[in-house]
């Protein structure tokens, strides 16, 4: 036992050197909307820098996190010369969707009277590389389970040499009063939104970030409330370290997040809220299978307001439980998945759409998980826990679609349909 441990330990000692190259020049192809510098900013290297081959796959990750291009390639050749391939998605994209915002798309189906209180449905146009520099702008209508318009901005960088994320938006909408629908009442709150967020994004995505944003919220005058309105101003200060190989489906790496919400105005009250994750690979190649797993968790003060508590079934689908609506003032909450690769990478051309049709990839993945849940709110705890398995597929624009089945502890079976991975 001894000798296997200090032949662990020694291993490093007897790996083969990582084999380096010195960067001659750097050609970029493919671009024709995306800025150069939006690009170059991703590699983190620069032409007579020594890198290797680590260095570009990791490089051709960060530039598929930005979610603007279908694929990318980074080579090199014998003499150091790194091409840089990117395949762009089209621009300028409408909106047509739908998603259970009060339940599941299950609930809709046994349910259909109920449909317009459980699926919010969206229309409206989507520029996803706004000037070029991967920012993004969203003009939304939705009706259904919410109604209203929303239109927002948010870039990575604001420009070349200003490396700072901005966000802001405006929003009107009608939306359920979650703390009435865990009650069973039906019954809709009044939304009216503004904010801004600035951060911090110099080099690597870790970040410090300010988030400030007023909201005026009025009741219906129906039990359990009487019409009461509330005048809310937020200050949201944030810490992020994000050192995921791919934002949209990590399998190395670790992200934490904190952020503390000070609430003023009618209520003044506070929240807190903490996230960790980490991922590590079992086979160190692209897409290999891999151990995930987060811890998250969040409390609120005890005269915090009904509509500003968490809550889960909603849009927060714990899975197991998205049809069973709960009310937090605080929660903790783990989950692990073993994530692996059902089929290899493809790519193909959809000839119809010219440029922004080629070279658009598709794979399957899936996932075994477990998760466990405790919320507690007025003195009462409530746990959950569930376990099962999901279907992952590649695809353009939301880049993950999800189909997940979970039993949880009252031996009830979940089906749920997302976009994105949970974590």
């Amino acid at each position: 036992m001894l000798f296997l441990y200090l032949l662990f330990l020694a291993a490093p000692l007897f790996a083969a050197p990582e084999l380096r190259f010195q960067v001659a020049e750097i050609s970029l192809i493919g671009n024709h909307v995306t800025k150069p510098w939006v690009i170059e900013r991703e590699l983190h290297f620069d032409v007579e820098d020594s890198v290797s081959v680590d260095d570009l796959e990791a490089a051709r990750l960060r530039l598929l996190s930005l979610g603007i291009f279908n694929n990318v390639r980074v080579d090199h050749d014998e003499e150091g010369a790194v091409t840089v391939e990117v395949s762009e998605q089209f621009r300028f994209i409408p909106v047509f969707g739908a998603d259970a915002v009060e339940g599941s798309f299950n609930d809709a189906l046994k349910e259909p009277k109920r449909l317009m209180e459980i699926i919010v449905f969206t229309v409206g146009v989507a520029d996803l590389n706004h000037t070029g520099a991967a920012a993004t702008v969203n003009v939304l209508g939705e009706f259904g389970a919410r109604s209203g318009v929303s239109v927002d901005y948010r870039t990575r960088w604001l420009a070349q040499r200003m490396p700072y994320y901005l966000g802001f938006g405006l929003r009107s909408l009608r939306i359920s009063d979650r703390h009435a629908a865990v009650l069973g009442v039906s019954r809709k709150l009044r939304n009216d939104r503004a904010y801004l967020e600035f951060a911090t994004r110099s080099g690597a995505p870790s970040r410090l970030g300010l988030a400030l944003r007023y909201d005026h919220v009025k009741e219906e005058d129906r039990a359990p409330a009487d019409g009461n309105e509330y005048h809310t101003a937020w200050a949201n200060p944030y810490i992020v370290f994000d050192r995921r190989n791919l934002e949209w489906y990590p399998t190395d790496g670790v992200f934490v997040r904190g952020d503390l919400d000070q609430a003023f105005g009618t209520i003044p009250f506070t929240r807190s809220r903490a996230v960790a994750a980490a991922y590590l690979p079992l086979v160190h190649c692209s897409r290999g299978p891999a151990v995930a797993a987060r811890a998250y968790g969040g409390t609120t003060q005890d005269k915090t307001p009904p509509w500003a508590r968490y809550y889960f079934g909603f849009g927060e689908k714990f899975r197991g439980y998205s049809s069973v609506k709960t009310e937090a003032a605080n929660y903790l909450a783990a989950e692990c998945e073993l994530r692996f690769p059902i089929t290899r990478e493809i790519t193909y051309d959809v000839p119809l759409v010219g440029r922004y049709g080629q070279d658009i990839p598709f794979w399957l993945g899936g996932s075994l998980f477990m998760q466990r849940a405790q919320t507690q709110i007025d003195g009462t705890r409530t746990d959950m826990w569930a376990y099962g398995a999901a279907l992952h597929i590649r695809f353009p624009y939301v880049q993950i679609l999800e189909a997940s089945i979970a039993r949880n502890r009252d031996d009830d079976l979940d089906l749920v349909f997302s976009t994105g991975l949970r974590f």
